[in-house]
């Protein structure tokens, strides 16, 4: 896959595509549909391929705030994903107020045909765009009559009666309900980073962990607690208990995400690990004394390695 990234107006070569504009958070099964058609149609009409995305979430432009949105992926994560959908190029356009209020009209006929040449466009069935979400599919078979372009509207994919979008599967995260959203990712959702040292408190209590720092800004953190998960190193993986909080028993006040690996005894210190989350065990708990704690983290171990055993995970993700 070819990848473009900056202002849509440097966009240069781009003819007879088959295209399709989307923010992708999460590159979810809802977003995967519309992208195995957009393949689907764009071979078959011997056309070229073509995802329109943005390098900003719009609601950062649109409400005009800093504020953070927490996204499923970060830029670079859903590059990675969309490369392996298959489709030829993908454009990651800097998404500013200049883009943000410019009319449908204008955005299909100078971007969309003026600069990407295309042919086709492939849409979710709430599909929206141009300035304050005017545009609608209405908007673009109207135009298609006139400019030379089809519009193919796919259906909303569901899980468990659920219509599947970012919005939702934030949510789930949001909320600790990771097994819900990785049904609706279709893969567990992940969060890496770059192994830091800790306190060294895990290691003085025999449950050694790997804390994780360096994580991308935006990147959206599941809901406090333990919860099951694989911890990938390079092109290892191994399950791992991991906690996400405050560490209450210690009254640090400082928020950390760290992972205690089963049967694992290497020093990976500034080394990238990815953790992906299985399912949630349980809430953050204060305890009264270290023996206390560690009891309870002896009793998580077990459950996480149950848990995991159950699905058919530990032999997947062990590789010993």
């Amino acid at each position: 896959m070819e990848i473009f990234r900056g202002p849509w107006s440097n966009f240069t070569d781009v003819r007879d595509s088959a295209v399709t504009v989307g923010f992708f958070d999460g590159v979810h099964l809802g977003h995967r549909a519309i992208l195995d058609e957009l393949i689907t149609d764009a071979r078959a009409q011997s056309l070229r391929s073509v995802v329109l995305t943005f390098d900003t979430h719009p609601r950062h432009v649109l409400r005009e705030t800093n504020a953070p949105i927490g996204l499923l992926t970060t830029p670079d994560e859903k590059v990675s994903l969309l490369s392996k959908t298959g489709v030829d190029l993908a454009l990651v356009v800097h998404f500013d107020p200049s883009l943000a209020q410019m009319s449908p009209t204008d955005f299909v006929q100078i971007v969309l045909k003026g600069r990407i040449g295309m042919r086709k466009i492939v849409i979710g069935f709430n599909h929206g765009f141009g300035k304050g979400r005017m545009g609608d599919r209405e908007t673009l078979i109207a135009m298609s009559r006139q400019l030379g372009f089809s519009v193919d509207v796919v259906n909303p994919t569901r899980v468990n009666d659920t219509i599947v979008s970012s919005t939702y599967l934030r949510n789930l995260v949001a909320e600790g309900r990771v097994a819900e959203a990785s049904a609706g990712l279709g893969r567990f959702y992940s969060i890496r980073g770059v192994v830091i040292h800790g306190f060294g408190r895990g290691k003085r209590l025999h449950w050694p962990t790997a804390n994780l720092g360096l994580i991308a800004p935006g990147k959206l953190s599941p809901r406090d607690g333990i919860y099951a998960g694989v911890a990938r190193l390079g092109a290892e993986s191994f399950p791992a208990a991991i906690s996400i909080g405050y560490n209450p028993t210690f009254a640090e006040g400082k928020h950390s995400l760290e992972a205690h690996i089963l049967d694992f005894d290497r020093d990976i210190y500034d080394e990238e690990l990815e953790l992906d989350f299985v399912d949630r065990i349980r809430s953050e708990k204060k305890f009264s004394s270290e023996t206390d704690l560690s009891k309870q983290i002896s009793d998580d171990v077990h459950a996480v390695r149950e848990l995991l055993l159950a699905r058919g995970l530990i032999r997947d993700v062990s590789r010993r």
